[in-house]
């Protein structure tokens, strides 16, 4: 490995000199390159496809396969990671009996014009295209850690310069927006999967009047003055990305253009969203003018703040949404200092309470009818923690009771003990047991789902209940114990609450 490099003109950003790094830290956000290195550690690596090299400089320089071998350089050397490679070392500590590969096998071409007709092939014969302006942002982006400033992209790459600070921006809201938990399972695919043009959405948070009735900033290098989402905040950003889905908004409408009147109506409609249809609250948000200004990519941008302070968006709840990530509670109106703690006793202008905004679990229908006097302590527990005070511990113990009751359950009903089985295991016992049964067969299916799915389609599964419980740096929300808890609860009636 020490003799193969990176093919450092696959990748087509203009100007600046890129090197291994820069390239392996763009893989991580924009092609999963953390999620290929633990199938490695996991599962081995696999050389039936063999990466297609040339020489140059009495160097091997990858010319297909640039992702496998930047995984198994990160492998054998996490810094080149950057602000990942922590998160590498995490995966080489889970996965001991894993063997950092110092050679591979490889096809050597004569040259790049010779490998060109099989590269081709391999990329359904299209030729290799310029990043778009998605793309490139994604690049940009990914390079930001502790080490690596807005200033020093602007080093490195002198000739996008005046683009990056737009470039930032925009990897600040893709981020931003993919960090929420959709109400509509639909749009967040449609946001997850990249069918929202980020160039298009772009014409939307640029604009100040949509920056102030979002209570969105950014400071003078792109970056957002807080990510933390009120549930307004939330509110208005899944109207405003549902008209992009629907299609009644985009880069033409007159919402979107400044000089039009349907534009002032749109920003008061946005802001009124936000505030929870309270139009004095909405007044606020826009009561403040942000002249537009003229960032250095020639663009006009909204208007940009140094501070860090974060504009809370007025509610009529007496707490934020606390299905959004990274919510900040507020307190109860009366009470400072106390949270809420009371379900709302009529309705507000928000609707009625979501079962995912509920402090405890619901458990109407289930009942535990095993014989663990253990188990059935650990249910009553899961049944009185408030979620909103203790959601990973919630979490993390709906993993203890779905491996237990699997447990339970081979013992009492089936007379085979699983003990110090994991809970994977217990999961594929499970599945063989009912699978005659076509119901049981499609609920044990929905947690034992694996690859790349939404984040409400992944919270429950087996990966992600694992994920919770050893990774570091995972920590779920309520919504994710509630999505859990729809999905683990019919399994937990058919084998334990009969």
């Amino acid at each position: 490995m020490s003799e193969l490099d990176l093919d450092l003109q696959n990748v087509r950003i203009p100007g600046g000199e890129l090197d291994e790094s820069a390239i392996a830290n763009y893989l991580v956000e924009a092609a999963d390159l953390l999620e290929l290195i633990q199938d490695i550690l996991r599962d081995g690596y696999l050389d039936n496809e063999l990466p297609v090299v040339v020489v140059e400089r009495g160097r091997y320089v990858v010319l297909e396969a640039n992702r496998r071998a930047a995984a198994l350089k990160a492998i054998l050397k996490p810094a080149l990671l950057g602000k990942s490679a922590l998160k590498v070392e995490r995966l080489l500590e889970r996965y001991p009996q894993a063997e950092p590969l110092s050679r591979v096998r490889v096809m050597v071409a004569p040259s790049r014009a010779a490998a060109q007709p099989l590269l081709a092939r391999l990329h359904t014969r299209n030729p290799k295209k310029a990043w778009l302006r998605e793309q490139q942002a994604v690049f940009y982006h990914a390079q930001l850690s502790a080490n690596v400033s807005v200033n020093d992209l602007k080093l490195l790459y002198p000739s996008e310069a005046k683009s990056i600070v737009g470039f930032i921006r925009m990897g600040e809201m893709r981020e931003l927006i993919r960090g929420i938990r959709y109400d509509d399972h639909e749009l967040g695919e449609f946001v997850q999967e990249s069918r929202l043009k980020m160039t298009a959405f772009e014409y939307a948070y640029d604009l100040p009047k949509v920056q102030q009735a979002l209570g969105l900033s950014f400071n003078k290098d792109g970056l957002l003055a807080s990510k933390r989402l009120s549930a307004g905040q939330r509110r208005g950003l899944q109207y405003l990305l549902g008209r992009f889905k629907a299609r009644t908004l985009n880069t033409r409408s007159a919402e979107l253009q400044r000089a039009k009147p349907e534009h002032e109506t749109f920003a008061k409609e946005l802001a009124r969203i936000v505030a929870g249809n309270n139009d004095d609250a909405a007044d606020i948000l826009l009561s403040e003018s942000s002249p537009a200004a003229n960032t250095s990519d020639g663009r006009q941008r909204g208007a940009e703040v140094t501070g860090g302070e974060r504009l809370e968006a007025p509610t009529t709840a007496g707490r934020p949404d606390p299905s959004t990530s990274g919510a900040v509670g507020q307190a109860a109106a009366g009470k400072p200092g106390k949270p809420d703690r009371t379900e709302p006793a009529s309705p507000s202008p928000r609707g009625p309470n979501r079962g995912d905004t509920r402090s405890r679990l619901d458990m109407e229908g289930f009942e535990y009818k095993g014989s663990s006097s253990g188990l059935r302590r650990r249910f009553e527990e899961l049944k009185r923690l408030d979620l909103r005070d203790f959601p990973n511990a919630a979490y993390d113990l709906l993993r203890t009771v779905l491996e237990c009751s699997i447990k339970d359950h081979f013992v009492t009903a089936r007379q085979n003990r699983l003990a110090g089985r994991n809970l994977a295991f217990c999961v594929t016992e499970l599945a063989k047991a009912y699978q005659s049964d076509a119901r049981m067969t499609a609920l044990i299916n929905t947690i034992n789902r694996r690859g790349a799915l939404p984040a409400a389609q992944f919270a429950g599964t087996t990966s992600a209940l694992n994920v919770g419980n050893h990774e570091p740096d995972a920590f779920a929300s309520s919504a994710d114990v509630h999505e859990a808890w729809d999905r683990i609860k019919p399994i937990l009636i058919e084998i334990v609450g009969k």
